[in-house]
């Protein structure tokens, strides 16, 4: 329901298992990081799981168009849960107050993109450093 996407251009010569142990690390941040496949990867971001809400958070990182250019992107989603939806339905009902209940859910995706952002950012400077 709320969903966002960050993406960055990173340069760098390193091979991909040492590139893809530095994106790791910059986004060790947001939850635990695991690559699976040639180019994705699943961040379990438990910390960022409510009573309200549930986060998925996704990424993959792919060879640019140019010669050592990397492009890293992460999405994720934050679905209210069972427990969100009724309290906004009863909430709608009782007090036509129930959609306010969102907020919360929406409150947790503007946190989690603030830090795919900053994470993205610490990947490009930590593996562009000289």
């Amino acid at each position: 329901m709320f969903s966002g996407e960050d993406s960055i251009r990173i340069r760098s010569d390193l091979p991909r298992e040492k590139l893809e142990d530095a994106v790791a690390d910059a986004l060790e941040r947001l939850g635990d990081v695991k690559f699976s496949g040639r180019n994705n990867f699943r961040i379990r971001a438990d910390r960022f799981n409510s009573s309200l809400a549930n986060v998925t958070i996704e990424g993959d990182l792919t060879k640019g168009r140019k010669e050592g250019e990397w492009v890293l992107t992460v999405s994720y989603e934050v679905k209210p849960n069972a427990l969100c939806w009724v309290v906004a339905i009863l909430g709608f009902f009782c007090l036509l107050i129930g959609p306010l209940i969102f907020l919360s859910p929406n409150g947790t995706k503007n946190k989690i993109g603030r830090e795919v952002s900053r994470g993205l950012r610490d990947a490009k400077d930590d593996i562009e450093e000289p």
